[in-house]
């Protein structure tokens, strides 16, 4: 005979109770269930972002990594908390170099943890919720990585919160309830996290310069490689593709000199050396920037802000990139001069000159004021060097600048100049001190690089040396001496005038001295000196050097000088031998080789 409906539905209920309470027994008996057991498996996908870094860089800007997590079977209903906890650390094969000690803990670092992209400022060292927005905040704050003591190349991150996908928020927020069915409200307050879960490292710097700076200059850029590991302390975390290239260090800029006239210092008095500084990569240089710590907004490339105040060295950390110019192996009696501003053929780009800066390339201000020249400071070592700042760039193509350093004779300057090989280094500043590899606690973002080969000019002598192996005025022998001035010619070159400095050195003569050096008159172009060694000529300055044989130099303080000798003998007033000969030009030395001591 059939139940009566109110009877059927009666035993239901009374069944489905006692199923209830079968389960609350067991509970009881066995503990509460894993979470994995619930959850299934979480699993995670690995990317990176790869920027162009500066190879010369000491604390360059990483790509972000980027954890995206999905749940292989999404839980349904309540979970006791709707996160589950992780280690996370990141190995590289560079050092790690972004700031520590700026007050959240010895070895805590500015290298950020985000999740679900929840974004504010850092204001702890432990996970924190709440802080970033409303009150039920059910994502944790951003969370700083910590640099291990022994492993300068491993940041790492503990007992993070992951957000359980698709999972009912927990206890994460005290102020929300769980509910059974989460449709339609993911993400929501007392609703469900997200079906996916992303987990964001980001502004990580690291030591690019471990890469092989200070060799020659690289024509293909050089991988920042990590390695990424989640270690789960209560579920089970998977992650595929966790070997990494998180940037491409190139060189950040190359150096070269443009051809010019290397005589018009001596025919003008001035001329104008061009060093055209060119980025090795576009956005290589950098402007200043304010921090930030959301991506895509002005400055994000440079630097993460990590906490709620401006201080100094994060000020500094995030100046423009300065290059620094330095000309050695000047010859003396020249002076350098610099322009102020820089108007580059790329119209993004602009460079202004600093003074006031320390040696390393920090400190200091850009100088203002339209393109004009600014004397530069030369060294003991016939060295010049000058510091420019990036006050204007444009990040998508690769820009140039061409430098015009205008050299000149110094005022009073006397004698022959002497020319030679200008070296030219480039480099970017401000320049670390501190040894390559030791984390970056300072200001100083790069190393000094060498490229080779290094870009050089070379300067004329303005002046000629001549050399005439053998005058004599002994033994009835006299010898007749001429110096012409010939550049006064119809080929175009320059009128100089100048004196010649004659130098006697005697050969076979046991105690006796060189004769004192003898200064000719000034000479005018299209003029010549001449003199006989036994009467001199009073007229051009010179005396007669008597009883005399060896070899003369003289450095005359023009070009296109060229002498002649004529050696006679006479007996009885009668010149019975003659022999005539051109002296030798001596050409400049690449490299000088000559000893401070006489032998």
């Amino acid at each position: 005979m059939p139940c009566p409906a109110g009877n059927r539905v009666a035993r239901v209920a009374r069944l489905a109770l006692a199923v209830v309470a079968t389960s609350f027994s067991l509970h009881a008996q066995l503990g509460p269930s894993l979470p994995s057991a619930d959850l299934g498996v979480i699993h995670c996908s690995a990317t990176a972002s790869v920027p162009l870094v500066r190879i010369e860089g000491t604390r360059e800007l990483a790509g972000d990594v980027m954890l995206t997590c999905h749940n292989a079977l999404p839980a349904v209903g309540f979970e006791p908390k709707g996160y589950v906890e992780a280690d996370i650390s990141l190995s590289l094969n560079v050092d790690v170099s972004n700031r520590i000690s700026f007050g959240l803990g010895p070895n805590v670092t500015d290298a950020v943890l985000v999740v679900n992209e929840n974004h504010c400022p850092v204001s702890s060292a432990n996970r924190t919720f709440g802080n970033c927005g409303p009150a039920r905040q059910t994502v944790q704050d951003p969370m700083p990585g910590r640099l291990e003591a022994t492993r300068p190349r491993t940041l790492r991150w503990t007992r993070i919160a992951i957000p359980i996908p698709g999972a009912a928020i927990g206890s994460e927020a005290t102020e929300a309830a769980p509910v059974t069915n989460c449709s339609g409200r993911f993400g929501v307050p007392g609703g469900c996290h997200p079906l996916a879960t992303t987990i964001r490292l980001t502004n990580i710097r690291v030591n690019a310069s471990q890469l092989g700076a200070s060799g020659e200059t690289h024509s293909s850029a050089r991988a920042v490689e990590a390695s990424l590991s989640v270690e789960p302390l209560d579920a089970t975390v998977q992650v595929e593709d966790n070997l990494l290239r998180v940037a491409e260090a190139a060189s950040g800029m190359v150096a070269t000199v443009r051809p010019f006239d290397a005589n018009r210092l001596c025919s003008h008095g001035e001329t104008n050396a061009e060093i055209t500084i060119s980025e090795g990569f576009a956005s290589a240089f950098k402007t200043s920037a304010k921090p930030t710590f959301r991506p895509g907004d002005p400055g994000w490339e440079e630097g993460y802000y990590p906490h709620g105040g401006w201080d100094e060295e994060l000020a500094l950390a995030l100046a423009s990139t300065r290059l620094r110019i330095a000309l050695s192996g000047l010859p003396e009696g020249v002076e350098v001069a610099a322009p102020t501003a820089v108007a580059c053929s790329s119209a993004g780009l602009e460079l202004g000159l600093v003074e006031g800066a320390s040696a390393d390339g920090s400190g200091g201000s850009v100088v203002s004021g339209s393109a004009i020249n600014r004397p530069v400071a030369t060294g003991q070592a016939a060295g010049a060097s000058v510091l420019y700042e990036v006050t204007r760039a444009g990040p998508l193509e690769r820009e140039e600048c061409r430098i015009a350093f205008r050299l000149t004779r110094s005022d009073g300057a006397s004698g022959l100049l002497r020319g030679g090989q200008v070296r030219v280094s480039v480099g970017l500043a401000p320049v670390r001190s501190r040894a390559v590899g030791q984390p970056a606690v300072d200001v100083s973002r790069f190393v000094s690089s060498k490229p080779l080969p290094r870009p050089s000019f070379r300067l004329s002598t303005c002046g000629t040396t001549l050399f005439f192996p053998f005058v004599t005025n002994r033994s009835n022998f006299d010898t007749a001496i001429v110096i012409a001035n010939t550049s006064a010619d119809p080929l175009g070159s320059r009128y100089q005038a100048g004196r010649c400095m004659l130098r006697y050195h005697r050969s076979g003569v046991v105690d006796q001295t060189d004769p004192t050096l003898q200064n000719t008159i000034e000479l005018d172009a299209g003029k010549q000196l001449a003199f006989t060694l036994s009467s001199g000529n009073a007229a051009q300055g010179i005396a007669p050097v008597r009883d005399f044989q060896g070899y003369l130099v003289a450095e005359c303080e023009f070009q296109h000088a060229q002498g002649f000798v004529f050696v006679t003998e006479q007996v009885n007033g009668t010149a019975v031998l003659a022999q005539g000969y051109l002296a030798e030009v001596v050409r400049d030395l690449e490299e000088s080789e000559t000893g401070s001591v006489p032998p």
